[in-house]
């Protein structure tokens, strides 16, 4: 049976080198390597039909190596069943290698590939299964011929050189030459790759993953002093690392062994925790190396060099809602009551008002309201239990709505306590988020903001919806009374609002039927915060009590001391306190008391008598934290001039 087509995947490159174009070929250098190239398109297809007819390219090599120690070879091949074609490379010496065998069961696109005796994987093996994109240079899979270009060794490389192409279906499939390219390695020359991977590249959230990074010395020849800079994005934690070589986790920079043999590959993995939100891009890149690499640079931040990669994580909602991060005797909830109590939503209603433990919570509906249906006779919104969440019935906000259209929504805002101040973290859950195929498609979408700044909450699905970018979706069916369609925010940072959307994504049906969910309690954290007050003083410093005067050749000592007060609620965190010495000092020595953590630099302390003259004294103290009710102090001694 013939195979089965397979869409093309498009991948974007971006042209890198220099190049000078003639009679459809050109030539250019790639760091020491010699390449040469020929770019005149062809069809290939029933018209190049093997045993009938070939498509053949040539390719002068002129001024190249007079004895070929290392040979890659570039193709670019768009095609609808690349496993159609065959490829040959013919020396100037006439040496003529089959590089690609046709194979009918491969029933993916184009080739994009370098073919490389030293690569990991054999052609259309291993990672090189799907389709390959149409953009080059540069080439965008390594991989090995079917049989070694190690042929030519030994051979002149000057002459021509021609690449042959047949279709082996002979049909009319759609396919061309679009270019094929030849590469010559200095053999002082090391080819470096570097490669990152993760166990997955989902992995839960707030939960840890293995990254590898693998180093590959393609050679020909030894590299030294290689190193390479690993970096790991905010939200993703360094827990420990193995792997040859040193790694320096504060820096990122990994230091290889003294000697990479070519053709052997070095591994580092590091183990990290994923956070709650992403996703994360983990970069790596070759920074250093004593030899010259033919196809790429060091340190030159072009992320289409294979000596660069990027791995994107998207980490995965967790089973389980993570917990707040306040403790639970000072947690607080807003529940929900029957209407006409202070707790309760009167029918209808599109605003209503609570306080609970001091803090205000302002309700206020806004959107598609004309689209709220009754339930049993009483108008929605209002508190009930007709929606539990599995739970022991009890009261939430509940809304049974009939959207005109799949574009219709209904927002709920939420006012948190004091503007600019809130409550610490925030968490609640929504039920009966779910889907009725051919009726609706519920959609909520959480935000939330602190100051008029976005916070992203954390979101937990149940089995009968998923997260799907900011926002949870219906897929699956739920009943009143189950926990399938049950989905909880989780907000770890404080808030002051809180924004609820509720609408059918677009593939809903256009004009949506009823759907309906329900509001659960409302669990918050205490809005915690410092109190500082920050004195700073001057005196002469006579520790023997021997009535020193304030004048030259004696010291002074500088006191900037910082108070929690003791009617705070939270320890002050990260605190950084920076301070210039006047111009009529020099410095002596800075100590501190009190603070917990913390450390001196950024830039580091003066050296002992140091002249200050143009603020040449800058005393910076940070990461310090300070509990409540407690005073921390810098003492800075300087003496006068």
């Amino acid at each position: 049976m013939r195979h089965m087509k397979s869409p093309s995947t498009k991948l974007t490159g971006a042209l890198k080198l220099a190049a000078c174009f003639f009679l459809g070929q050109f030539v250019y250098t790639n760091a020491a390597a010699q390449t040469f190239e020929n770019t005149t398109a062809g069809a290939l297809g029933a018209g190049t039909a093997c045993g009938t007819n070939n498509l053949t390219r040539t390719i002068s090599v002129s001024g190249g190596p007079t004895s070929i120690t290392d040979l890659d070879l570039g193709l670019l091949l768009p095609h609808e069943y690349r496993g159609d074609l065959r490829v040959r490379l013919v020396s100037p010496s006439n040496t003529d290698v089959q590089v690609i065998n046709h194979d009918f069961g491969i029933s993916v696109t184009n080739y994009n590939i370098k073919l490389d005796d030293t690569a990991p994987d054999l052609i259309n093996n291993g990672g090189h299964t799907t389709a390959d994109g149409t953009l080059a240079p540069p080439y965008e899979n390594d991989v090995r011929p079917n049989n070694p270009l190690s042929a030519f060794n030994g051979e002149n490389a000057n002459g021509d050189w021609d690449v042959i192409i047949c279709d082996n279906w002979g049909q009319a499939d759609d396919g061309s030459f679009q270019r094929a390219t030849l590469f010559f390695l200095n053999p002082n020359d090391a080819d470096l790759s570097l490669s990152v991977n993760a166990g997955t590249n989902s992995p839960a959230q707030n939960s840890s993953v293995n990254l590898t990074f693998d180093l590959l010395n393609a050679g020909p020849a030894s590299a030294t002093n290689v190193s390479a800079q690993i970096n790991l994005p905010s939200g993703l934690t360094y827990n420990s690392h193995s792997g040859p070589g040193t790694f320096d986790d504060a820096t990122g920079l990994w230091t290889l062994p003294a000697s990479l043999t070519g053709g052997t590959t070095n591994s580092l993995t590091i183990n990290a925790t994923v956070g709650y939100f992403g996703p994360y891009d983990i970069t790596a890149e070759v920074t250093a190396s004593d030899q010259n690499d033919p196809d790429s640079t060091p340190n030159n931040g072009i992320t289409s060099e294979d000596d660069h990669d990027i791995l994107t994580l998207t980490p995965a909602p967790a089973p389980t809602p993570p917990s707040l991060t306040c403790a639970a005797a000072d947690q607080f909830t807003h529940s929900w009551d029957a209407p006409g109590t202070t707790n309760g939503w009167t029918s209808g209603a599109l605003t209503d008002s609570y306080t609970v433990n001091g803090v205000d919570l302002d309700f206020t509906l806004s959107g598609s309201t004309g689209s709220f249906l009754a339930y049993n006779g009483t108008n929605t919104p209002v508190t009930d239990t007709v929606l539990t969440g599995g739970q022991p019935a009890a009261y939430g906000l509940f809304y049974l709505i009939d959207f005109p259209s799949n574009t219709s929504s209904l927002v709920t805002t939420i006012d948190v306590g004091v503007p600019g101040i809130g409550v610490g973290d925030a968490q609640f859950s929504l039920y009966d988020v779910d889907f009725d195929n051919g009726a609706f498609t519920d959609r909520i979408t959480v935000t939330g903001f602190h100051n008029g700044t976005a916070v992203t909450p954390v979101l937990t699905p149940s089995s009968a919806n998923t997260v799907s970018g900011p926002s949870i979706v219906g897929t699956g069916a739920s009943g009143l009374t189950e926990s399938a369609g049950n989905m909880t925010a989780t907000f770890l940072a404080p808030i002051d609002q809180i924004v609820i959307t509720y609408d059918n994504p677009p593939n809903a049906p256009a004009d949506p039927l009823q759907q309906g969910i329900t509001i659960a309690p409302i669990t918050m954290c205490p809005f915690l915060a410092a109190d500082l007050t920050a004195v700073k003083s001057v005196e002469v410093y006579d520790p023997a009590n021997e009535g020193l005067y304030m004048t030259p050749g004696n010291e002074v000592l500088y006191r900037i001391t910082v108070t929690n007060s003791d009617t705070a609620t939270a320890d002050a965190d990260a605190i950084d306190l920076s301070d210039t010495l006047p111009d009529n000092v020099r410095f002596v020595s800075a100590t501190t008391t009190g603070f917990t953590g913390g450390s001196f630099g950024s830039p580091a302390l003066p050296a002992a008598n140091t002249d200050c003259v143009g603020g040449a004294c800058v005393i910076r103290y940070s990461g310090a934290s300070l509990p409540i009710d407690t005073t921390g102090e810098i003492q800075i001694r300087a003496i006068i001039k």
